[in-house]
């Protein structure tokens, strides 16, 4: 969509307050700043990113869109005795002194804790509500600030709650005029995303726990392995396929708990989102014909006065011409081609909205488990739409979808898998290149080809791809379970993976997946 350059005005007006348009256009440009920043939220925490760099840039996100000078995010945990307490896991830096603001730097990324109920922040905390104070001078629930503490003009704290348990909180501060309903009702599905990640995190943590017990389990293993080798080779054998089970089982669990988080996560910011912009549309739809009622009536006009204009006289005459005065003055012609181009590019923004949220449902979708007719050039385009933001910088993807035949399958689990090799594609290129997307139709089966112009692989690496938690990333950047997951689903589906690579040339990943009996 091209930006709304046109809306430029003669000097004579651009002192005017701004019309309703340029305020649902910024509207608009808040909604688009809110869904951007929870979609990549929610693709930053299916990635694993720490939760300190994630609510970092969503407190950046909430300060900017509230116009407030400090805020935190954080969790609510619980002392052995069942006392609530708070941990951070993004807070502004607000330290009165050089040498408490060193310290607060150092804790920041290791989350600071609260305990002290009698503030309004603990009143949030200890009643696990919502605690307004546009006044907190005089705010009986007030705690007192320290000598030398930054102001305190206004403060927002909003509970994080799933069901009726407060898993955490956040604060703003310093909003000028303070908070009202509309920014509370605005910041809905920012509570909401904030909450659902909190959730999801608390979950991970328990699976990291379960995969380090797996560990353990799998070192002690591999320390009797040649004991048991000795006495008995066949033994070993079938403990060692019986372990490699175990570990593509685990794998598959931990990523359908994190594709459930998600699922929740962008089926909430979908709801939220839909309302204001179903409401937005509504209204940029009735504006338009607004308009063209007023079009109408200012033609009428004109053609009047150049009727009765030579027969006027006195203070009609007069009036006449302050209008045409006004009017050649004001450029009335560009004023109404204008509206009518910031009608249209604002409707273009808000369908683009839906889209994006489409796709994200979509995306998401429920698995009922039962296989159906499935359009891969349908799923990839999706998949392509939802991870896009993770391509854009670092590539040209080309798509040459040919005609092909539905498949039987389930939808969500082949969207795994074109996102996995789609990222994998985008981080085997070392700076900038090409992604090539290519579907066909051989035989009874349907290909998918996704190659890349990286820096491709030795047969050494290739022979080991699809093994759990082999990984040639740097650590902390991945666990090595997205081929071993995606050869598993496509097993499934009665398919399988070939894999093409040469060093320095790039790769190419082909999805051989059987036609839909009907249909062959």
């Amino acid at each position: 969509m091209k930006k709304a350059v046109s809306g430029r005005r003669p000097a004579s007006t651009r002192e005017r307050p701004p019309s309703r348009q340029k305020v649902t256009e910024k509207a608009l440009q808040a909604t688009n700043l809110l869904l951007q920043a929870l979609t990549d939220a929610h693709l930053e925490f299916t990635r694993g990113s720490a939760a300190h760099n994630l609510f970092d840039k969503l407190l950046q996100v909430l300060l900017e869109l509230t116009q407030s000078e400090y805020g935190f995010i954080g969790e609510v945990l619980r002392e052995p005795d069942g006392e609530p307490y708070f941990r951070s896991h993004a807070i502004t830096n607000i330290a009165w002194t050089d040498e408490l603001r060193e310290h607060v730097a150092r804790q920041i990324p290791l989350g600071l804790e609260f305990r002290n109920p009698h503030t309004l922040f603990g009143a949030v905390l200890t009643t696990g509500e919502m605690v307004v104070a546009n006044e907190p001078s005089t705010d009986p629930r007030r705690g007192g600030l320290p000598p030398g503490h930054p102001p305190l003009l206004a403060f927002l704290g909003l509970p994080l709650k799933f069901g009726d348990e407060m898993v955490g909180m956040l604060g703003i501060a310093n909003r000028p005029g303070g908070y009202g309903p509309d920014i509370i009702e605005f910041l809905h599905p920012f509570v909401a995303t904030c909450c659902s990640i909190i959730v999801g995190w608390r979950s991970e943590r328990q699976r990291r726990s379960a995969e380090e017990l797996l560990r353990q389990r799998e070192e002690e293993l591999r320390r009797h392995r040649s004991q048991l080798e000795e006495l008995v080779q066949s033994r070993t054998e079938k403990l060692r396929f019986t372990t490699q089970a175990l570990e593509e089982r685990q794998a598959q669990l931990i990523q359908a708990e994190r594709m459930a988080s998600l699922g929740h996560l962008v089926a909430g910011i979908a709801h939220e989102i839909n309302n204001p912009l179903g409401y937005m549309t509504s209204n940029l739809a009735t504006l338009t014909q607004y308009l063209s009622v007023f079009t109408e009536l200012l033609e009428n006009y004109r053609e009047l006065a150049t009727a009765v204009g030579p027969g006027l006289q006195g203070p009609a005459a007069e009036l006449l011409t302050r209008i045409r005065a006004l009017q050649d003055q004001e450029d009335l012609d560009y004023l109404l081609s204008d509206v009518k181009e910031l009608l249209k590019d604002s409707r273009e923004g808000a369908q683009r909205v839906a889209d994006m949220v489409q796709s994200l449902k979509a995306y998401v979708r429920d698995d009922s488990g039962q296989p159906e007719l499935v359009d891969v050039n349908k799923e990839l385009a999706t998949t392509l739409k939802v991870v896009w933001n993770q391509l854009k910088y670092r590539c040209e993807v080309k798509s040459d979808y040919g005609q092909i035949p539905p498949i039987l399958g389930q939808p969500a689990q082949l969207n795994q898998v074109f996102t996995h090799l789609l990222l994998n594609a985008s981080q085997a290129i070392p700076q900038r290149g090409v992604i090539h997307v290519r579907t066909r139709h051989e035989a009874n089966e349907v290909l998918v080809d996704i190659s890349d112009t990286g820096h491709g692989m030795t047969p050494e690496v290739i022979s080991k791809l699809f093994t759990p938690f082999f990984t040639t990333r740097p650590p902390g950047k991945g666990v090595g379970l997205g081929l071993s997951i995606s050869q598993g689903i496509v097993s499934r589906h009665q398919g399988r993976i070939e894999v093409r690579s040469q060093p320095g040339q790039g790769s190419t990943f082909t999805i051989r997946l059987p036609v839909a009996r009907d249909f062959y």
